[in-house]
């Protein structure tokens, strides 16, 4: 047992403050001359041991798993242990052994309504999505908050779980500056891009979401796709830039503006590239990619010589 010494005062020991203790297993300070508790309930500071593996942290740690909001219970409910051992680490007899495991099918049902097994479905196809697209976890859980909220307001109803939770997917990728596209995210949840659109305008218009176009993100995607170096992805950012000031871009595809940016921006720096090439990297049509780099030639004017505005 380890022993700290704090100094406090008992009537017993004034002269004497090393009789002071406290005894952090218990959570005390007593005096060890009279016994008198002067402090209890103590909170222990002391932080974990360092882990190296997930296995070492849920063997170590003492405050369980953090509260997660992608988690049908939030992490938060306890749960029967599968191992037929009792406190003491004893093996329970066989007939405790049948008790507890009618104790454990109980305990799995009585936690799950109809409202919770939606969640564990909903929740389960957006791991997937997430895995599929490689977003980060923040995301993840937006996403999963935003599902949250369409569910305690009805949205979901007539709606299927897949195609709403695709939507907030796509919806978080939105508000975090994440740039997946409608179709990336419609092929990950293995649906209609039709269908994940209908969804997305229907969350958007019920909770209200402030969604901001995040079109500029998208150069540094396609310009990576591409293989194109800094000095041509700066110039398709500023073509970009100066076409949303116009409200160019608006109605248009997000992919398609930013590959069509790109586009000019590499032929205007004398890179040897075709529309073909980038459209079939980007998986856009090239009739799409030349419409679009047609309406963008005035912004593209201002920064390549090369290229007439009218």
């Amino acid at each position: 047992m380890t022993q700290n010494v704090e100094i406090l005062q008992c009537g017993c020991s004034e002269q004497d403050n090393s009789r002071i203790v406290s005894d952090e297993d218990v959570g005390e300070i007593c005096c060890s001359s009279c016994g008198t508790v002067l402090k209890e309930k103590m909170v222990d500071q002391n932080s974990n041991p360092r882990t190296f593996s997930v296995e070492e942290y849920f063997k170590n740690t003492r405050n369980g798993m953090p509260s997660k909001i992608s988690m049908f219970d939030m992490g938060n409910s306890a749960m029967i242990g599968n191992k037929d051992v009792d406190a003491s680490g004893n093996h329970i007899t066989g007939k405790n052994k049948r008790q507890f495991l009618r104790l454990r099918v109980w305990d799995s049902r009585s936690k799950k309504n109809n409202k919770q097994r939606s969640l564990i479905t909903a929740f389960v196809t957006l791991d997937s999505i997430v895995n599929k697209l490689n977003i980060p976890d923040n995301a993840k859980e937006n996403a999963a908050y935003i599902y949250r909220k369409a569910s305690e307001k009805n949205i979901i109803r007539g709606t299927s779980i897949r195609s709403m939770i695709a939507a907030s997917v796509y919806a978080s990728c939105k508000q975090l500056d994440i740039p997946r596209s409608l179709d990336e995210v419609a092929s990950a949840a293995n649906i209609m891009r039709k269908k994940l659109s209908h969804a997305y305008r229907r969350l958007v218009r019920k909770l209200e979401l402030d969604i901001m176009s995040v079109d500029m993100d998208y150069v540094s995607k396609v310009a990576n796709m591409i293989n194109v170096n800094e000095k041509i992805k700066r110039t398709a950012s500023k073509i970009l830039s100066d076409a949303k000031k116009d409200k160019i871009h608006i109605g248009k595809n997000p992919i398609g503006v930013a590959a069509a940016s790109v586009y000019i921006s590499a032929i205007g720096n004398g890179e040897d590239i075709s529309m073909a090439q980038i459209a079939k990297k980007i998986k856009i049509s090239t009739v799409t990619l030349r419409k679009t780099s047609r309406i963008l030639r005035p912004a593209a004017a201002k920064y390549i010589n090369t290229i007439d505005g009218n």
